[in-house]
C-alpha cells in the first residue's frame, strides 16, 4: 500500500460512515483527522488545533479548501497526487461549495452540522498497513534520536541544555515534538509532567517524548544517572518494569480499556508501591495522531483495537517506563526499542534499563 492508496482507502471509510448516518457531505478540520487521511502534516502553527485547511468529502468527490499562501506547499509535499485543492484568499472564509440541503457532518460540533467527532477517532484508532510501518519506523527513529542525546547527557547540564540535545537529534531525524518533558534530580519526584527549566540534572536525568513526522505519533521515556543507585532505588525501578509488564499483559485485543487500569490499580501495591499510586499520574492510553488520544480509565469503555497504537506510562518514586506498542492478533509489538540503549528482559521482553555513568 502506496501514499495513494492508502488516501483512498480512508476515504473509503469515511463515506461508509457518512452513508450509516445519511449524510451527503463531510468536512473534516481537525489536525489528528486531517493527518491521518493524507498522511501528512495539517497544522502551521503547531500550538493549535485548527488546521491550515479542510477536507470536504461527498458521494461523488474529495477536495481541500484552504489558503492561497498554503495550497503550493501542501498540494508539492503534503497531499496525495489525486486530492483536488480549492484555495481562497488569506483574507476569504473557507467556501465550501456544498450543494445547498445536503446533510453535512463534521470531526467536530457546528450550527447545522452533525458531529461525527467520536466516530471518526474510533475509525482511525486501527492503522492500516501503510501507517503500520509508518508508525514502525518513526518509533524506532524515535527511539534512536532520544538514546543518542541522553548519553551525551552529564551531570552539569541544565534541564534545558538536555531538551536542546533532544530536540536537534529529533529533527536530523526529521521528527517534530508534540511534547517534551526533562526532569532532573530536583524535580524528577515532585512533577509527573516535567516540563524543562534551568534546574541543574545532577543525579539524574529523565526524559520523556511524543516525537511526530506527518502526523504519526511514537512516545518513548529513557533515564540517566550520574551516581551509584541504592538497593532500594535498583529494586524501584524493577517494580516499576514488573508494573508495567502487568499492564503489557493486560493489553488484549478486544478487552474494554478499563481492564487494563483496573490491573494498574491492584499492580503497584503488589509491586511495593502505595495503593494509590496510580491516582497520581494517568497511565496512558489510545495513542497514533494525538500524543493519547485520551487517557484510559477505569470508565473506558472502549474495546481495544487490532493494530492499535498504545502507550502506556506507569511512574512511581521518580521512575517512569513508557514505550510505543502496536497491538497485532499475532503478538503485541513493542516498537521503541533500541538495542544500543541498556536493556533487561522482564517476562520474556527486552525492556529499557537506566542509562548508568
Amino acid at each position: 500500500m502506496n501514499h495513494e492508496q492508502a488516501f483512498q482507502s480512508k476515504v473509503s471509510s469515511l463515506r461508509a460512515l457518512m452513508e450509516e448516518k445519511g449524510l451527503g457531505a463531510l468536512i473534516l478540520r481537525r489536525n489528528p483527522n486531517l493527518a491521518w487521511v493524507i498522511s501528512g502534516r495539517a497544522h502551521v502553527p503547531t500550538t493549535i488545533d485548527a488546521a491550515c485547511f479542510d477536507l470536504i468529502i461527498t458521494d461523488n468527490s474529495v477536495y481541500a479548501v484552504t489558503n492561497a499562501i498554503e495550497a503550493p506547499r501542501l498540494s508539492a509535499e503534503e497531499f496525495p497526487p489525486s486530492l483536488e485543492v480549492r484555495a481562497v484568499q488569506w483574507w476569504e472564509g473557507r467556501a465550501h461549495g456544498i450543494a445547498a440541503g445536503v446533510a453535512i457532518g463534521c470531526d467536530q460540533p457546528g450550527p447545522g452540522l452533525t458531529d461525527l467527532g467520536t466516530e471518526i477517532e474510533i475509525l482511525r484508532a486501527s492503522l492500516d498497513q501503510y501507517d503500520q510501518n509508518r508508525l514502525k519506523d518513526i518509533a524506532r527513529r524515535s527511539a534512536l534520536a532520544l538514546g543518542e542525546a541522553m548519553r551525551e547527557v552529564v551531570s552539569s547540564d541544565r534541564e534545558i541544555d538536555v531538551a536542546a540535545r533532544i530536540t536537534s537529534a529529533l529533527w536530523r531525524q526529521n521528527l517534530e515534538i508534540s511534547f517534551l518533558g526533562v526532569a532532573g534530580e530536583s524535580r524528577v519526584k515532585r512533577f509527573r509532567h516535567p516540563l524543562p527549566t534551568d534546574a541543574l540534572i545532577n543525579s539524574r536525568a529523565s526524559a520523556s517524548i511524543c516525537a511526530k513526522e506527518k502526523g504519526l505519533i511514537a512516545s518513548v521515556t529513557r533515564i540517566v544517572t550520574f551516581a551509584p543507585l541504592t538497593q532500594s532505588e535498583e529494586g524501584e525501578y524493577t517494580s516499576l518494569l514488573e508494573v508495567e509488564a502487568d499492564l503489557l499483559d493486560a493489553t488484549v485485543i478486544g478487552a474494554p480499556f478499563s481492564s487494563v487500569i483496573d490491573v494498574a490499580a491492584r499492580s503497584y501495591g503488589a509491586h511495593g508501591f502505595e495503593g494509590d499510586e496510580w491516582h497520581r499520574h494517568h497511565q496512558g492510553g489510545p495513542t497514533g495522531f494525538m500524543p493519547r488520544d485520551w487517557p484510559a480509565t477505569p470508565s473506558s469503555a472502549r474495546l481495544i483495537q487490532p493494530f492499535q497504537p498504545i502507550a502506556w506510562n506507569p511512574t512511581g518514586k521518580g521512575w517512569k517506563v513508557e514505550e510505543t506498542l502496536l497491538t497485532d492478533p499475532a503478538g503485541n509489538q513493542l516498537l521503541t526499542g533500541d538495542s544500543s540503549w541498556p536493556q533487561r528482559e522482564v517476562r520474556g521482553r527486552i525492556r529499557p534499563d537506566l542509562l548508568r555513568k
